[in-house]
C-alpha cells in the first residue's frame, strides 16, 4: 500500500450551518427555483467563466440548500457570473442560476459587502447613466455600422430612481443628490 494517498478529513461543524439560509435566499425574486435544482451539474459544464469560480454553479445551489451561509456568501463565484443564461437554457428544471445568484448577491451585498468594481459600475451609472461614456466617436462608429446613435441617458430618472431603491446606500457619493 505505498501508493496509497493521504486524503484529509473534513469535519462539517454543523453549528455553523444555517438551515434557513435557502429560505431566505427563496424569499427574493425568483430565488424560489433553488428548490427546483437536483444537482445534474448542467449548469457547471455550460458556465463559460465556471474556471474563475471558487464554487462552481451547481456547487453554489448545493452549499445554499444545505446552509453553507459564510461559505456561499463570501464566495467570489457569486460575482464572476457572466449573465449569459447558457445555464438557464440548458438545465432541465428550468432554474434560472443568474437569478438565484442576484437573490444571493443581495443578501451579500445587506450584510457583508460588494466589490469595488461593483461599485463602481453603480456610480458610473449614476453620474452618467451609463457604465461608460458614449462619445461621438463611437456614435459615428454606430451611423457606419446602420445602428442608431445613442441618446443622452435620463440622468435625472436614473437619480431618482437610485434613491427609491437606496442604490445610493450602496456607493459612497458626496453630493449624491
Amino acid at each position: 500500500m505505498e501508493n496509497e494517498e493521504k486524503t484529509e478529513k473534513v469535519c462539517i461543524e454543523t453549528a455553523q450551518l444555517d438551515p434557513n439560509f435557502k429560505f431566505e435566499i427563496a424569499a427574493n425574486p425568483d430565488g424560489e427555483q433553488i428548490f427546483y435544482c437536483y444537482q445534474c451539474g448542467t449548469c457547471s459544464a455550460t458556465c463559460p467563466v465556471q474556471d474563475a469560480f471558487d464554487i462552481l454553479p451547481h456547487q453554489i445551489i448545493q452549499k445554499s440548500l444545505l446552509g453553507f451561509r459564510e461559505e456561499v456568501l463570501n464566495s467570489k463565484a457569486i460575482w464572476i457570473c457572466s449573465t449569459c443564461f447558457g445555464c438557464t437554457e440548458r438545465c432541465p428544471q428550468r432554474v434560472n442560476l443568474s437569478s438565484v445568484l442576484f437573490a444571493i448577491k443581495n443578501i451579500a451585498t445587506r450584510e457583508k459587502d460588494m466589490p469595488d468594481a461593483f461599485k463602481t459600475l453603480i456610480k458610473n451609472i449614476f453620474e452618467m447613466g451609463r457604465i461608460d461614456e458614449i462619445s461621438d466617436f463611437e456614435n459615428e462608429d454606430r451611423e457606419d455600422l446602420g445602428l442608431p446613435t445613442l441618446d443622452e441617458a435620463d440622468v435625472q430618472g436614473i437619480r431618482r430612481l437610485f434613491k427609491k431603491t437606496k442604490m445610493t446606500d450602496l456607493i459612497e457619493e458626496e453630493g449624491a443628490d
